[in-house]
This record gives C-alpha cells, sequence and structure tokens, in this order.
C-alpha cells in the first residue's frame, strides 16, 4: 500500500482570507491477484471577509476512485453455493501445483474438475477466475459547498448556505472464454459477455438560518435560532449488457457483437422541506437549557402523512461551577446531562414505494407479454401494493449522562444511559399471499432500545520526557421488540445463498425478543448404533425427522429435538438458536510517549454474539464428491473408526436443515492496531528548516482471539437488523503493515 498526503494553508490577516489546500493518493493491492483499490482526492476550503460585517465561505471537495478485481461476497452466475467463489476456492481438488512443474499439468491448464457430473455443481477453477475476470468500479465524487455569513446588527447573523453533490459510479464487466461464465463448457456458460452499467446521482442542499446572540450582565446567555431547508435527491440507472459476445480481445468494447440482455434502467427523485427552531440559554455557564422544533415533509410519503414533527429538550448542570466547590482542586469536570427528543427516518426502498408502480419486463422469461393482434406485445402489471397510509418512522429518545474528571482531567468518566422507543418502523415487509402480492413497505410495529456506554480516560504516569494515557469504552445495548404489523408475534427473515436452504427461514423476531435472533433446530448431535435394531431400523420412540422417513435414517445422521416430544421433528419444533446482537462491545488502548517516540496499542471486542458459520454446511458436510472440506471433518462419523462423533457422516441424511450445529459463539478480542513513531527533537528540524517531522510504523489485524472457527468473527454479509451474523462466502480481514513520514515546513 501507498499513500501520500499534502496540504497548505495560510492567508491574510490585511486582505481577510484564509484557505487551505490538500492533495491525497492512495494505491493499495487486495488480498486476492489482481484486486486493487486506487484513490486521489484534492480539497480546497477558503474564506474571505468583505468589510466587517460579510464573510464567504467555500468548500470543494473532489475524488476519483477505481477498485478493480473480482467480488468473491457475490455469485457468478445462480444462487446456489456453487456458483460463489468462495466454493472454487476452497472446495477445488487441491492436488495439482499452480504452474507447470517438470512432470506435466498444473492447475492453471484447468477450466474445471473433470470428475465433476453433477449438473448443479458450477464450480469452476480459482486460479482461472481471479486472473482472467475483469471488473473495474469507477467512482467521481464532487461536493462543494459555499455559505454567505451576514451580521446584520450586532448579535444578529444570518446565514444562507449551498451545496451540490455529484456521484457517478461506473462499473464494468467482462467475462472471456477463461471464466466461469464466459468458458463453453461450463455449466454457467452464456459465452463471452460483459456489460456497463452507470449509477449517476446527485443531491443538493439549501440551509437557511437566522441566529440572534446575547449576553445580559455576563450572567445570561441567551441564543435563538430560527429558519428552513430545502433538499432534494436525483438518481438514475442504466447500462448494457451482452452475451455471446463474437470477440474477446475488445473487451468491453466489443459488446455490440454479442446479444443484447435486458439492463432494466431506473430514476428516482424525493425532495425534503425542513422548518427548524432552537434555543440555547446558559446562566453563569452552570445551567444549561437546549430546546429545538423541527417539522420536516418529505415527498416519499402520501400527501396527508408527509409531515412529520420533531421536538427535544435538553438541560445540563456544570456543578463543578458551583460555590461549595471552589476549594477543590481535584475536580476538574462536573457535569450531570439530561435529554428528551424525538427524530424521523423517511429511508425507505424508494421515493414511490406509498404508490402501487407498474413493471414491464418484455421479453424475459419472467415477462407477462400476451399475443394481441397476431402480435407478441409487452404486459404491464402492478408489482407492489400502494399504501396510502406510510408514514415517516419516529423515534424517541430519553437520555441521562455524567462528565467526571479529577486531578486536572487525568482520570475522566463519560457515563451514558439512555432509552429509545421506534415506531411506525419502515420495512418490506412479506404479506400475505391473499392480497395478491408478496411484499409492501409498510409501517411495522415498534421497538425499544435501552443502553449504557462508558469512556473512562486516564493518564497514569505524566513527567517531563514520559508519558502513559489508557482510553477505555465499552456499550451495553439491549434491544427489544414491542409491537409488529396487525398483531402479528413473529417475522420470518429469509437468506438466500443456497437452493438447498432459500425456503427456509434463519432468523425471527418476536414481540417480547431481540431482533435478529437464529431460528432452527436444536442440535443434538448424530443418531448413534444402538438406537438402531440391527443397526438399519431406528427403535421405536426415538424422534425423527419428518422430511426423512423413518426407515432411511442411519447412525451418522444428523439428530435434532424434538421439543413438543411428538415423536416427529417438524416446523413445530424450530426454536432460537443463538442471538446475533452482542451483549456488549468496546475497545481499549495505551498510549506511551518517551523522549520522542510514541508508541499506541488498540484492542477491541465483542461479547456475546453468535454467528451462523454457513460455510461448514458446504465444507463440513461430505455431501458432494469431490468436494474439499474443512479439516475438521476428518473426525466425522464413522461406524469403525469414529463411532461417537457429532459431525454427520458421508452423505448424511438431513443435513440441509438450519440447526445449532453450525452456530458458533462470535466473541472475539482483537489487536486491531499497533503504530510506533518518533518525533524529531526541534534542534534537528531547524537545521533541516521543517517545523515538524515524524516517522511511524503501523500494524493493522495483528491478532485475534476467538472460539470462532471461521476465517473473521467479525463478520456479516448479510448484516441488517433482522439478519445479523450470517458468514458465507466472506471477503477475510487483511494484516497489513504501513510505514510512513509526515512533516511540516
Amino acid at each position: 500500500m501507498q499513500q501520500y498526503n499534502v496540504s497548505i494553508s495560510g492567508g491574510s490577516k490585511t486582505a481577510g482570507n484564509r484557505y487551505n489546500v490538500s492533495l491525497s493518493a492512495l494505491d493499495q493491492d487486495g488480498i486476492i491477484v489482481n484486486s486493487n483499490f486506487q484513490r486521489y482526492q484534492g480539497k480546497v476550503n477558503f474564506s474571505q471577509n468583505i468589510g466587517k460585517k460579510i464573510r464567504l465561505d467555500l468548500n470543494v471537495n473532489y475524488s476519483r476512485s477505481v477498485t478493480n478485481g473480482m467480488n468473491p461476497t457475490s455469485p457468478s452466475s445462480q444462487q446456489t453455493a456453487s456458483s460463489w467463489f468462495i466454493y472454487s476456492l476452497l472446495g477445488y481438488r487441491p492436488i495439482k501445483p499452480l504452474y507447470l512443474m517438470k512432470d506435466g499439468g498444473s492447475m492453471l491448464d484447468e477450466y474445471m474438475d473433470e470428475n465433476l457430473d453433477d449438473s448443479s455443481d458450477y464450480r469452476f477453477n480459482p486460479a482461472k477466475t481471479v486472473r482472467n475476470e475483469y471488473r473495474k468500479n469507477m467512482l467521481d465524487y464532487l461536493a462543494a459547498n459555499g455559505a454567505f455569513n451576514y451580521e446584520i446588527i450586532r448579535g444578529l447573523k444570518l446565514k444562507i448556505s449551498g451545496g451540490y453533490t455529484i456521484n457517478n459510479r461506473k462499473r464494468e464487466e467482462f467475462n472471456g472464454s477463461q471464466t466461469a461464465t464466459g468458458y463453453s463448457g461450463s455449466r454457467a456458460g452464456k459465452g463471452i459477455n460483459g456489460g456497463v452499467y452507470y449509477t449517476n446521482t446527485t443531491s443538493w442542499l439549501n440551509e437557511n438560518t437566522l441566529t440572534w446572540d446575547k449576553h445580559v450582565r455576563n450572567a445570561h446567555h441567551l441564543q435563538l435560532l430560527g429558519g428552513f431547508t430545502l433538499q432534494g435527491q436525483n438518481q438514475s440507472y442504466q447500462g448494457v449488457a451482452s452475451n455471446n459476445m463474437t470477440t474477446e480481445s475488445l473487451g468491453v468494447n466489443g459488446l455490440h457483437t454479442g446479444d443484447y440482455q435486458t439492463v432494466t434502467p431506473y430514476e428516482y427523485d424525493w425532495i425534503l422541506m425542513s422548518a427548524l427552531f432552537r434555543v440555547n440559554y446558559n446562566y453563569k455557564y452552570k445551567y444549561y437549557l437546549t430546546a429545538s422544533f423541527r417539522a420536516d415533509g418529505s415527498s416519499k410519503f402520501p400527501v396527508n402523512n408527509r409531515w412529520g414533527y420533531f421536538p427535544s429538550v435538553g438541560l445540563s448542570w456544570n456543578f463543578n461551577r458551583e460555590n461549595w466547590f471552589k476549594g477543590a482542586s481535584w475536580l476538574s469536570t462536573g457535569k450531570l446531562r439530561a435529554s428528551w427528543g424525538m427524530t424521523g427516518n423517511n429511508r425507505t426502498t424508494t421515493p414511490y414505494d406509498f404508490y402501487s408502480q407498474i413493471t414491464t419486463l418484455p421479453g424475459s422469461t419472467s415477462s407477462m407479454d400476451y399475443v394481441f393482434g397476431g402480435q407478441i406485445v409487452p404486459g404491464y402489471y402492478p408489482s407492489n401494493m400502494s399504501n396510502d397510509q406510510l408514514k415517516w418512522e419516529t423515534t424517541e429518545q430519553y437520555n441521562v449522562g455524567l462528565d467526571f474528571g479529577v486531578f486536572d482531567n487525568r482520570l475522566k468518566l463519560t457515563a451514558d444511559v439512555y432509552l429509545k422507543n421506534t415506531r411506525d418502523l419502515l420495512l418490506s415487509a412479506t404479506i400475505p399471499a391473499t392480497s395478491g402480492y408478496q411484499t409492501a413497505m409498510l409501517n411495522v410495529g415498534s421497538m425499544r432500545n435501552k443502553g449504557l456506554e462508558l469512556t473512562l480516560d486516564a493518564v497514569p504516569v505524566r513527567t517531563r520526557n514520559f508519558s502513559w494515557s489508557v482510553n477505555f469504552n465499552i456499550a451495553f445495548n439491549r434491544n427489544t421488540v414491542t409491537a409488529l404489523n396487525d398483531n402479528q408475534y413473529s417475522l420470518f427473515s429469509k437468506i438466500n445463498w443456497n437452493m438447498d436452504y432459500n425456503s427456509q427461514y434463519p432468523y425471527i423476531t418476536q414481540v417480547g425478543k431481540s431482533t435478529g435472533l437464529i431460528y432452527g433446530y436444536l442440535y443434538e448431535g448424530t443418531y448413534k448404533a444402538e438406537e438402531f435394531n440391527n443397526g438399519t431400523s431406528l427403535k421405536a420412540g426415538i424422534p425423527y425427522l419428518k422430511s426423512i422417513s423413518r426407515e432411511s435414517l442411519r447412525p451418522g445422521d444428523p439428530k435434532y429435538s424434538d421439543i413438543n416430544g411428538d415423536g416427529v421433528i417438524d416446523d413445530n419444533d424450530r426454536t432460537v438458536i443463538g442471538r446475533g446482537q452482542p451483549i456488549h462491545t468496546g475497545g481499549f488502548s495505551n498510549t506511551f510517549d518517551f523522549y520522542g517516540f510514541d508508541l499506541n496499542i488498540f484492542f477491541q471486542w465483542s461479547y456475546g454474539n453468535d454467528v451462523l458459520n454457513a460455510n461448514r454446511y458446504v465444507f463440513e458436510a461430505g455431501r458432494k464428491g469431490d468436494l474439499n472440506q474443512y479439516r475438521s471433518y476428518l473426525n466425522h462419523y464413522d461406524a469403525e473408526r469414529n463411532p461417537n462423533s457429532d459431525i454427520p457422516r458421508i452423505y448424511a441424511k438431513g443435513v440441509y436443515e438450519y440447526s445449532g450445529r453450525v452456530v458458533e459463539d462470535g466473541s472475539y478480542l482483537r489487536l486491531k492496531n499497533i503504530t510506533l513513531g518518533y518525533t524529531l527533537p526541534k534542534k534537528v528540524l531547524r537545521k533541516m528548516h521543517f517545523d515538524t517531522m515524524r516517522i511511524y510504523l503501523s500494524l493493522d489485524n495483528v491478532c485475534t482471539w476467538t472460539n470462532y472457527s471461521g476465517v473473521d468473527p467479525e463478520v456479516s454479509t448479510r448484516n441488517s437488523v433482522l439478519t445479523p451474523g450470517f458468514d458465507w462466502s466472506a471477503y477475510p480481514r487483511a494484516f497489513s503493515v504501513t510505514g510512513g513520514i509526515s512533516f511540516t515546513f
């Protein structure tokens, strides 16, 4: 990795201006062959006074980033496990060298494993995939903000600001004849294919505020602010894609030589208008009051529900300024805080979710085309249910806090306790089939979050040439679903990653419990020989999986709990088997300074969360021939070699079920960063005509302590409030070493 940063700042008191210009460049190679990230960025900040009453501010930020390389966290074609890169990477036969050896043959000579005979196995040589799939993502970002500040009279100021942001993305894909979808003999083959896709987003913001600031006899300080804002966004998507291209040498420039594929474009617009008012008051800098009110109107909601109203109030007391603490030199900071407020959320899937949207897919396999007048004409259909009751999601929050510091703040504690009640949650929810639709954007139920956050800063040692400082923080959060839509008790969530599991629901959200609970069968191990008559007939009274007849079961097949005790294991026996939310998270760091050397060591952790390790359903299952397995599968059930194992036998029945077998403790402690630096002495720098110079070495993701068997416990490849802690085909977190030098002159 290479990173460069340069900045220049200055100004003139006489001319009344200030400026800062900075440039940066980053070039970083990824873990996977041919993967790379580059970013070039420039920023300009400028401020100009015009007389004594007017100030103009201008900020411009431009960046261009380019990401090269295939994406291991998305499938190449079908929604089956074998179409994901991780499947080929870990499952491919590891018996040939990557490059040609003296005795002939290499892995790069192969396209697919010649022993595969399963038409549903999309495995492809991973060495060819990373070297031949072309993926390039380009992002151009420009943000420009300007402000006009005018002091009308003393204490009364007008501020008019505006901003405009352009975010343009271009994604190029090309799959030649040596890739999983471009190779003619591949099961996922489409012929040589590619595509170019554009996502363009423009945003604008206008803020207009009037502020009155008044001091009365050095005791009362009152500040009033009122104003209104306008903002909006436009986003469009379009592209071109082609299969069966007749030329490979042109890459994406040869898309016109193939069969054009359907690319569904879209364009979204939304506008938000807000009015706001805020009052700040303090008495002798001891007692503080802040109250605010804002009204927001969003075009994402129907006219009758377009506006949301959100008040807030906060109180604080600097008790260390009271007279009775005047002689307490040991007390540096003492503040009690309390607040209440409401905030809104209008993040719907699209700006038009309250409408019934009309969809057409002419020519596709899922189209509604029909014959009219002897010709095939495109059909149109409403693809979602309208909802004229859709409205703002609202969160009401209470917070109580304490800031306490002693001994010149060498020991400082910050504590916050909060309670959040969120109602009218915005969710694209599954609705009954009798409605004629699959999903609709709804306000579903309510949820409560409560928690405690603690931060402790300490300086145990501080001398002229040596200091040691410590920072520790920990956060506890509990969320509870207090209601769901239409008196529902449970909400199930599905994850599409493998067709063998796509009909099941691995997550459940229930009233009275936290969100994102892992759901399935309790795993008891494997059936043992003593549970069968003659090793083939399951003894009477021993529960069996309904989807597998008891006559088909054999020793070594997975055994699940019969929770209701009816002798049959079915959907009525599925239950909560894990929690995706941690009990607490946190971090702590130690910083040492000694004669110009500085050393920082930072740890972070998560405790109490579970991870559903779906990788084990594939690589610790023994269900497919010629598929490499984890080392742990050496310990699978075998009637002669390992009759007591709880890992299912080869070709076991009943393994395609979500269960506690692969739910693991995701708790971890990670040594996140170590940085060692040295700042040269001033007397040395004066001879070199520098103001400051620091040389440093930084290590990231140094070590992780965990019981999780996957590559990284800090993973959630389907991350959402409803589906936390799911691990399938995750990109590994890299250990990195960075050295550098920073200086000013």
